[in-house]
Parts: structure tokens; C-alpha cells; sequence
């Protein structure tokens, strides 16, 4: 008697053990494709944000002294592979669509303890917003982030990080 209960409860552990397992099996592939399904999404909402393309760039020819200039990333920075490059007043410098864009800056227009910009031209308006990282002698570093929005109204958002100084 005492054995036939034994065998029944390991029958029963067994059963039960077993369909466990093929609930799992089946939610494992699933819950595989529910994330897929949600990059996918996501990286689809995130396309039309991104309609301007900007490109990188070396240092313009007509930039020596006091400059900000910023890249995607620590990485490109360190390559000088720029997306945004200014010489403190006079004017800013992007890639965009494969074309140099020269934007007229007023001069001011830079505050290293609330580094909001806004430059604009008949063409685009670029907002930059970051925090200073770093400061060393007459060089602050920066991270933030950069739109660029076109007369209509496509823009591109995107994290910058660099420097401005002399």
C-alpha cells in the first residue's frame, strides 16, 4: 500500500513536472518574439526623428582659435570625426545631406554655465543642449544633445559630446 502511494506521487511529480517544462518551451519562443516585435517597433518610431542626415567632417580651413566643436560620440571625437564645429561668434559649421552648411552665428550667442544654443538661417535650426563634463585651463568639455530641423519641420536629433575653448 505504502509503495502503490509512493509510485502514485512520483507519477504525479513526474507528470506535472513535465508539463511545466512544455509551458516553458512554449512561452521561451514567444516572449523571443515579442522583443523582436518590440525593436522592431521601436526602431521604426524612431525613423522619422531621424530625417536629416548628417554626416562627419574635419576641421573647415576658415576655424582656428577659439572654437566649440562636437562629435556623436567619445569615440568619433577622439577620431575628429565632427558633426558640428563653431568659432565662438561668427559662424557654425555642419554636414548635412552631403553638403557643408555655413550658419551665421551672432556673436554671444555661447554660455558655458547653461550651454543652451540656438543658431538659425532661412534653411535650418540647429539647438544644441548640453552640461559641461569637464574643465581644464581655457577647455571645457560637453555633452548634451544637437537637433537639426529643416524648413520643413524634418529634423535629426542627436548626442553630441566634445569641447569648446581657446
Amino acid at each position: 500500500m505504502i509503495m502503490k502511494k509512493i509510485l502514485l506521487i512520483a507519477s504525479l511529480i513526474i507528470l506535472f513536472s513535465c508539463k511545466k517544462e512544455e509551458q516553458v518551451s512554449e512561452t521561451k519562443p514567444l516572449s523571443t518574439d515579442s522583443i523582436l516585435l518590440a525593436n522592431d517597433s521601436l526602431a521604426a518610431s524612431l525613423e522619422p526623428l531621424n530625417q536629416i542626415k548628417l554626416e562627419t567632417f574635419g576641421f573647415p580651413a576658415e576655424v582656428s582659435g577659439c572654437s566649440c566643436y562636437f562629435s556623436k560620440n567619445k569615440q568619433d571625437f577622439q577620431d575628429e570625426k565632427y558633426v558640428y564645429i563653431d568659432d565662438y561668434g561668427n559662424s557654425a559649421f555642419l554636414k548635412i545631406d552631403g553638403k557643408m552648411a555655413k550658419i551665421k552665428m551672432e556673436e554671444g550667442d555661447f554660455d558655458p554655465d547653461n550651454f543652451n544654443k540656438v543658431i538659425k538661417n532661412e534653411d535650418f535650426t540647429i539647438s544644441i543642449q548640453g552640461k559641461k563634463v569637464n574643465e581644464l585651463e581655457e577647455v571645457m568639455m560637453f555633452e548634451g544633445t544637437m537637433t537639426v530641423e529643416n524648413k520643413n519641420g524634418e529634423k535629426t536629433i542627436t548626442p553630441i559630446y566634445g569641447e569648446c575653448g581657446c
